[in-house]
């Protein structure tokens, strides 16, 4: 019996040795066909790898371009044969081409960086004739912090946009100052970003691109200085910031989207002046004279369309159209009921004043009165026998009583 187990027991060991050798042979496999497939993609024939590509604005400036770590290149150098390299900047910006060795390439434009490997590749392969392209450009990360909807680190690439990142970030919060954005470099250098202008002109110096270690600031204005209130036939209503001295032009064109049935012939403006409001209708004329104060509450308000009451199938509020006359609104409104008199109705005007008539010239907010008929005054709504019986009866009860 004790052999039997003893010999059991040595089989066991020898199992698990074994199985543990192989194991890490398994493992050691995986992970040098990891490191060959990588070495492969990287070496394989550039035609053959899957390169991403990204939109561009226009082709790239070597003059303005600024290479990085990520920016891939194919290196092409022709002598006796013919010798071809994808590779990428480094992480530390340098680049390592085999049989030359490590050129730096850190924060230098496109142009000069192939200068720079162009020499270096000459000193080791004399006469050699030598061409080298930009096939694929990098993506790092960005920190965007301060009045937008979701601050943190974003993905972008050296042709994005700030208007791109903002619109990753969830877009501003309502009171971010858009005007003095702060786009800080790796040297600490901080420059100051107007982006209203990229939104009222397109200017692009004001919707600056980016490098490795840019950091991104949108500061939040003060309300109670620089903080107004939009609200009414708009999307989005709410605080907004005002640059100081900011007309009521400018501030709609760059914040306002309007619902279809915005009125902006006559724009209200609350302002406080002391202890009261005063309340200022700002015609389309005069949007650009309007400077806007802190506090100010602009309601842009619906266009008004014309009322149709009385008796109507269908009473109610209908949109203007030009030259429609009163007898159209009344069919809008699904017709006259039996008691209705069309030929009697009133229009009441925004001024209080009221005419009769059909062919009067209707105005945005009038409202038309279909009245009653008198004969539905008179009997409401009794048939012609039952008016005729009773007119009968009252001059037989007449006659009766006068003999």
């Amino acid at each position: 019996m004790g052999k039997i187990i003893k010999t059991l027991l040595i089989s066991i060991l020898i199992l698990s040795i074994s199985f543990g050798q192989n194991y890490g042979k398994r493992f050691q496999n995986e992970e040098y066909n990891r490191e060959q497939m990588q070495r492969t993609q990287e070496e394989m024939p550039l035609q053959q790898q899957r390169l991403q590509t990204f939109p561009l604005e226009e082709r790239i400036n070597p003059d303005k371009y600024i290479v990085g770590p990520g920016d891939l290149f194919n290196i092409n150098i022709q002598t006796s044969e013919n010798l071809s390299f994808t590779i990428k900047i480094n992480p530390s910006g340098n680049i390592l081409i085999p049989g030359v060795g490590v050129i730096e390439l850190g924060h230098i434009d496109l142009k000069t960086a192939v200068e720079n490997m162009k020499k270096s590749i000459q000193s080791t392969y004399k006469n050699a004739k030598i061409s080298i392209a930009l096939m694929n450009i990098r993506e790092f990360r960005v920190q965007i912090s301060g009045a937008v909807n979701e601050p943190g680190f974003y993905t972008v690439t050296p042709i994005t946009r700030l208007h791109d990142l903002i619109i990753e970030a969830g877009g501003f919060h309502q009171l971010a100052k858009e005007y003095e954005i702060q786009k800080k470099n790796a040297s600490g250098e901080v420059d100051t970003i107007n982006y209203f202008e990229y939104q009222l002109t397109g200017d692009l110096k004001s919707n600056p691109q980016f490098l490795e270690n840019d950091r991104i600031f949108v500061p939040f204005g003060n309300i109670e200085e620089e903080g107004i209130v939009i609200k009414g036939a708009i999307e989005g209503s709410g605080y907004d910031i005002i640059k100081r001295n900011e007309n009521l032009q400018h501030f709609l064109m760059r914040t306002a989207t309007f619902s279809k049935n915005a009125d902006l012939q006559s724009v209200k403006i609350t302002r406080e002046n002391g202890e009261r409001n005063n309340i200022i209708t700002v015609s389309p004329q005069e949007f650009k004279s309007t400077t806007l104060k802190a506090g100010d509450v602009i309601d842009i308000l619906s266009e008004r369309g014309v009322s149709v009451n009385g008796f109507v199938r269908s009473p109610g509020s209908f949109n203007y159209f030009p030259g429609y006359t009163p007898l159209d609104y009344v069919n809008m409104a699904g017709g006259n009921t039996v008691e209705g008199d069309p030929d009697n109705l009133r229009v009441r005007h925004k001024d209080g004043t009221v005419e009769k008539g059909d062919e009067i010239v209707l105005e945005r907010g009038d409202v038309i009165i279909v009245p009653r008929t008198t004969k539905s005054v008179l009997f409401g709504e009794m048939s012609v026998l039952e008016i005729v019986s009773a007119v009968a009866s009252i001059s037989l009860t007449y006659l009766a009583a006068t003999r």
